[in-house]
């Protein structure tokens, strides 16, 4: 954070600030670190303010160019005015202050700013939620900030305190936006039409707004957003500006860690994370934000579940594992939870089967970096937290039965949920076998008996003739049948735990009264 003599004026307003020598318009250069005693025989940096009683600025006193000098009490405005430094005057106003005790003032404007950028930093490197980001800035500002997108939507949560902002809610989204005529006014104001030919902060009056407003641009974004600092409780000053400046970098620089670069959408990542607190969210709503990534509920997804250890843990790496994937991987969307790297995969839109996809998350878990917990496909968002469940089944059982793999698919690890937790945990419906659902599925917009067939076959040992008898149906139509059960669920029913599970799912819908699939 850039800390100059206009900042310290501001803070310490109270002492009667004035200023002086020839560089009274550089202030915004300075970059001051800290404050120190003044001595003319030391060696001066420019990024120190020096503090010097005004008892020493006598006809003698020669100015080091090129300073910054803080003069505390009444000192010869004539004997600075000329020197080549930036010079500050603080008298102590009328209460009658002590040169420690105004020095001791000027320190705490240092501590207090290098406190708030400290503060900011490990915000940031923490990848803390975009929210908790603007309330330190509120804090720095003593006055509401907001955070709005391209369309002046409002990424967040408005503030209480902005009763007067004329607010709308956009009807994709269900976000609050600024009304048309509101934005229209902010946008034909005069200083914004000169800011935005330059890209700066601008300062919008009560005349064309509700409030008072600093608006600055936040740039390398990838996407045009602007933050906006509303004068409700605190007068904004020409200082304001500068630490608008600072403030936008803070947010391009969190913004950036949460890859919003790359075209990923936060409030989506924070749609998702609803779902996976199971918050329930009406199905118009689900459709409006799959519409926003243009993919639909019906749609075919995969959830996988990468699972960090040892360095991983550290959250810097994790924005820049999300882009990699979402670019390796066509109509897929990443993000962390709980200390994992989730990936929702829209397989119908990427046009890819299953092993398709894991194939091409391969490159990734090769590196030894993750495990990898795989759902069964799906297709109702609504029942999205079962699906997460399912990839930490996945990789709790896999690493306890299969430690030297590396990727766990729920699928072939299902049988040994069951046997841990039964239906405790993940719902009955959502244990079945994939095949099973298919076949439900299947049945239902053909109207098709499938699933009994499936089902009587596995009853009889896979004896074709005693299932066509009892289906009441000739050989040859089982054999067709078989055939296309056998190209809708791709499963091995040679396989004994396979077998077994399929008829553990026809178990699940019937005693718990369920069906493959929830209405």
């Amino acid at each position: 954070m850039k800390i100059n003599l206009d900042i310290i004026a501001e803070e310490l307003s109270a002492f009667s600030p004035r200023r002086a020598g020839r560089k009274k318009a550089d202030t915004a250069i300075r970059n001051l670190q800290g404050v120190g005693l003044y001595h003319p025989q030391t060696s001066l940096s420019p990024e120190i303010c020096y503090a010097a009683a005004a008892d020493s600025i006598t006809d003698t006193f020669c100015c080091p160019s090129d300073i910054t000098l803080v003069v505390i009490g009444a000192a010869d405005e004539c004997l600075l005015d000329s020197a080549d430094a930036e010079i500050l005057i603080l008298d102590g106003g009328k209460a009658q202050c002590t040169f420690s005790h105004i020095f001791n003032a000027l320190n705490s404007v240092f501590l207090k700013y290098q406190a708030i950028d400290a503060q900011l930093s490990s915000a940031v490197m923490k990848n803390a939620p975009l929210q908790e980001i603007l309330k330190i800035g509120e804090a720095f500002f003593g006055n509401p900030l907001i955070l709005f997108d391209k369309n002046y939507c409002i990424l967040g949560e408005a503030d209480p305190r902005l009763e007067k902002l004329e607010l709308v809610c956009d009807k994709w989204s269900d976000s609050l936006m600024l009304s048309i005529d509101t934005v229209n006014a902010i946008k034909t104001s005069p200083e914004y039409r000169r800011a935005s030919a330059s890209a700066d902060v601008c300062f919008v009056s009560e005349e064309y707004f509700a409030y008072n407003t600093l608006f600055a641009p936040v740039k390398g974004s990838g996407s045009p957003l602007t933050m906006a600092v509303m004068e409700t409780d605190c007068p904004l000053t020409q200082v304001h500006r500068q630490l608008a400046v600072y403030f936008s970098g803070i947010l391009r620089l969190a913004l950036g860690r949460n890859h919003l670069s790359s075209g990923h959408s936060l409030r989506f990542e924070d749609f998702l994370k609803e779902l996976l607190y199971d918050t329930q969210i009406e199905q118009a709503v689900i459709d409006r934000y799959l519409l926003a990534m243009d993919w639909k509920n019906g749609d075919n997804y995969l959830l996988v579940t990468f699972q960090t250890n040892r360095f991983d843990k550290i959250n810097s790496i994790y924005n820049n594992i999300c882009v990699n994937i979402e670019k390796q991987i066509p109509e897929s969307f990443a993000f962390y939870f709980e200390d994992n790297l989730l990936a929702v995969i829209n397989l119908d839109r990427a046009r890819m089967s299953k092993t398709d996809a894991v194939h091409m998350l391969s490159i990734f878990l090769r590196e030894g970096l993750f495990h990898a917990g795989i759902s069964y496909i799906f297709f109702d968002f609504s029942t999205f937290s079962s699906y997460y469940k399912q990839t930490l089944g996945a990789l709790e059982m896999g690493e306890k039965y299969s430690p030297h793999e590396w990727c766990y698919d729920f699928e072939d690890y299902v049988l040994h949920y069951f046997m841990h937790y039964g239906t405790s945990r993940i719902d009955g419906r959502h244990l079945c076998h994939p095949g099973v659902v298919q076949l439900y599925v299947y049945d239902l917009k053909n109207k098709t008996n499938l699933l009994e067939t499936l089902k009587t076959y596995l009853e009889c040992g896979e004896n074709a003739v005693q299932t066509a008898q009892n289906l009441y149906i000739h050989r040859n139509t089982l054999y067709q049948r078989l055939k296309k059960i056998n190209s809708i669920i791709h499963t091995n029913l040679d396989n004994a735990n396979i077998r077994l599970f399929i008829m553990m799912s026809y178990t699940f819908v019937d005693l718990l009264g369920l069906s493959p699939v929830e209405s």
